[in-house]
């Protein structure tokens, strides 16, 4: 008997056959359904020759630079309408200095060059027993200051300096003159330091002539300067002392004199500059 006769023959499971009816069945369905697979065709596009898109550049080239150019004009207007203004408040400020040095000038004639030219002849005659309230009265005045920044209006060029818009002011001439102008102002302003420290030195160094009550009967409650009703008297007469504060006294008068000829020379100009403005742009008068 052979080996194959010897094996029994095991009955169907039925789960291997259900899935193999399950197989045969998927078989089916996937060979019967057809296959639908979609296709994807690109557009034809028309290619564009040379000249459709150097036409194209030159559209978008014109239309960058017209915009360009718009905006430039806008901005010169704008900036044209600033130097207007500029111009008008330089003007005023300009008529404003013109009207208040003068009263700087007689200040300084009043306050140091009096006094510098009086206070020689006074000291080298006193003594501790004649009237001294000219010199007390001199002293008081030859050692005040008043500073040309309280004199001149700076508004518009400091206005012009913080926005950095010095450029606006197109007419060179005027904008030369101007900032010539403001630098001779900043110059008194700085001679007038050095002068206020000179003074310094002459108060310090006239201290032991002047008696210090005395000294305060010759300003009254409103820091006015006056001549007192009662007779004011030196405590020293001192040849060295005196010597010392004479020659504080002429080099204050000196400066004084040649700062109040730079403040007129600077009024001056200031008309000067008001005229080139009235004929350059039309700024009445």
């Amino acid at each position: 008997m052979s080996e194959d006769q010897d094996v029994p023959k095991q009955p169907p499971n039925e789960e291997t056959a259900a899935e193999t009816g399950q197989q045969d069945s998927t078989i089916s369905r996937s060979e019967a359904k057809p296959t639908n697979m979609e296709v994807h065709h690109h557009p034809n596009v028309e290619k564009k020759n040379f000249k459709e898109y150097f036409l194209e550049f030159i559209m978008i080239f014109l239309a960058v630079t017209m915009g360009f150019f718009a905006e430039n004009i806008r901005e010169h207007f704008v900036n044209k309408e600033k130097e207007n203004q500029y111009i008008k408040s330089f003007y005023e400020d300009l008529s404003n200095d013109e009207r208040n040095l003068p009263a700087l000038i007689e200040s300084i004639r009043y306050s140091q060059l009096i006094p510098g030219d009086s206070l020689p002849a006074l000291l080298s005659n006193a003594s501790t027993t004649t009237r001294a309230n000219n010199i007390y009265r001199f002293f008081r005045l030859i050692i005040r200051q008043q500073g040309i920044g309280v004199f001149v209006t700076s508004r518009t060029i400091e206005q012009l300096k913080n926005a950095g818009e010095m450029r606006l002011i197109t007419n060179k001439q005027i904008a030369d003159n101007l900032v010539d102008y403001y630098k001779d102002i900043a110059f008194v302003a700085d001679l007038q330091q050095y002068l206020a420290a000179m003074k310094g030195d002459l108060l310090k160094g006239s201290r032991p002539l002047l008696s210090s009550f005395d000294y305060d009967k010759v300003s009254d409650s409103l820091d006015n300067i006056v001549d007192p009703p009662a007779t004011l008297y030196l405590r020293s007469t001192n040849a060295d002392i005196i010597n010392d504060c004479l020659l504080d006294i002429s080099n204050i008068k000196g400066l004084s004199r040649g700062v109040s000829q730079m403040i007129i020379g600077i009024k001056r100009k200031a008309g000067n500059i008001k005229q080139l403005i009235h004929s350059n742009y039309g700024i009445e008068k």
